[in-house]
C-alpha cells in the first residue's frame, strides 16, 4: 500500500481547511447523523453477508439489475477483488494517477504497463485489464465518453475498469451504469464517499455485465460491508437530491484559484473537475504541506508520490471561496 494518500487529517491535531482530499468538506450530514443514530442498537447483529438490500436500492436508482452491481467496502475494495479476478494477466494504467491500481495488480501477480494516453493500446490482448480514473485523479482531466466508448469497441476481448469516483464533480459526461451493463468487457467502479462526503465509512460500488459481476461475486469476502454503511447507503439512495454537488460552480471556483496560483509562478495543469494539481518552481511540495499545516492549519496533497510526477508537485480541491482565498494569501507569502 502506497503511503501518503491525502486526506491524512489524522496525522495532524490542528487543521483547520481541509484541501488534502478531492471531496467537497460542506455537506450537511445532520439528518444523516441522526437516522444513523437511531440505528446504532443493529451492530448488535451481524450484517447480511452480501449487502444484498443495497444493491438493490442502488439497481433500481442506477436503472439495472441487482444482478449489476456489487456493493464494496469503498471503492478500494473493488479494486483489490478486480485485481484478484484478473491476476497474472497485463495491466495497462493511464499514469499518473491512483496508486491503488498499480499496488492491487502487483500483489495479484499482473504485470503492469504504463501508458500515457487511451490511444497508446498496443499490445492489448484477450484477458488483459485496462485501467481509467475518469475524472483523473490527480489531474481532474475528463477522458471524453466517445473516446472511451470507441476504445473499448475496439477492443472486445479486454476488461475496461473505469473508476468514475469523481463523476459527481464534473460537467463532462461519463459512462451511465446501462451502458457498462450492455458493454459487456466494462466494470464501473462509484464511490458514495466522493457523492457524499462520507470517506469514513468506506462505501462504493461496481456496476457491469452479469459475467463479470459473477465473477467479482465468487471471490468476495462475507460481511465487508459493515452495518452502519449498508444502513447510511439506504439512506442517501434515498436522499440523493439533498446531496447535489456543484460541479459547475466548483469547476468556476477552480478557474479562479488556477489563475491566481499561476500568477504566483506556481505551474497549475487542465482540470474538468474541482481538483488542481500544481507543480512549485523550486523547494518541494513536502516543505510546502509541513508550512501550511504549522503556520495556518490547512493541509493540502503532497502529491510527489504519484507515477510520473515530482517532489515538487502538489493537489488541492477547491472549497468555499473563503477558504480557498486563505489558502491563496498563504501561498503568496510562501512564495515572497
Amino acid at each position: 500500500m502506497i503511503q501518503g494518500h491525502g486526506d491524512d487529517l489524522y496525522k495532524y491535531n490542528k487543521v483547520e481547511i481541509n484541501f488534502s482530499t478531492n471531496i467537497f468538506n460542506h455537506f450537511n450530514h445532520s439528518a444523516l447523523f441522526a437516522y444513523l443514530a437511531g440505528r446504532l442498537p443493529r451492530i448488535t447483529s451481524y450484517p447480511e453477508p452480501e449487502p444484498l438490500t443495497l444493491e438493490r436500492a442502488l439497481a433500481k436508482r442506477l436503472d439495472v439489475e441487482p444482478e449489476n452491481v456489487i456493493a464494496t467496502n469503498g471503492a478500494t475494495e473493488a479494486i483489490y477483488l478486480i485485481a484478484q479476478c484478473f491476476k497474472g494477466g497485463d495491466a495497462h494504467i493511464l499514469q499518473p494517477t491512483f496508486a491503488e491500481y498499480a499496488d492491487a495488480c502487483r500483489l495479484h501477480g499482473c504485470n503492469v504497463k504504463t501508458i500515457a494516453s487511451l490511444g497508446e493500446d498496443d499490445g492489448f490482448k484477450e484477458g488483459d485489464t485496462m485501467w481509467l480514473c475518469n475524472p483523473n485523479n490527480p489531474t481532474g482531466k475528463v477522458t471524453a465518453g466517445e473516446e472511451v466508448v470507441r476504445c473499448i469497441a475496439a477492443h472486445p476481448d479486454t476488461i475496461f475498469i473505469i473508476d468514475q469516483s469523481y463523476s459527481s464533480y464534473t460537467t463532462h459526461k461519463v459512462l451511465s451504469a446501462g451502458e457498462a451493463v450492455s458493454l459487456k468487457n466494462v466494470l464501473i467502479l462509484n464511490s458514495m464517499t466522493k457523492d457524499f462526503g462520507i470517506p469514513g465509512l468506506r462505501l462504493g460500488y461496481v456496476t457491469g455485465g452479469r459475467k463479470l459481476t459473477d465473477r467479482l461475486c465468487s471471490k468476495r469476502m462475507p460481511w465487508s460491508v459493515n452495518q452502519i454503511a449498508i444502513d447510511a447507503g439506504l439512506y442517501l439512495v434515498d436522499h440523493t437530491d439533498e446531496y447535489k454537488v456543484d460541479a459547475a460552480g466548483l469547476s468556476l471556483e477552480r478557474e479562479r484559484v488556477a489563475a491566481l496560483i499561476s500568477a504566483m509562478g506556481i505551474k497549475t495543469y487542465p482540470s474538468d473537475s474541482n481538483m488542481l494539481l500544481c507543480q512549485l518552481p523550486k523547494l518541494s511540495a513536502a516543505e510546502l504541506k509541513a508550512h501550511l499545516v504549522d503556520e495556518y492549519g490547512i493541509l493540502i496533497r503532497d502529491a510527489s508520490n504519484f507515477e510520473g510526477l515530482t517532489e515538487r508537485h502538489f493537489r488541492i480541491a477547491v472549497q468555499t471561496v473563503v477558504e480557498d482565498d486563505k489558502l491563496i494569501k498563504a501561498l503568496k507569502k510562501w512564495m515572497e
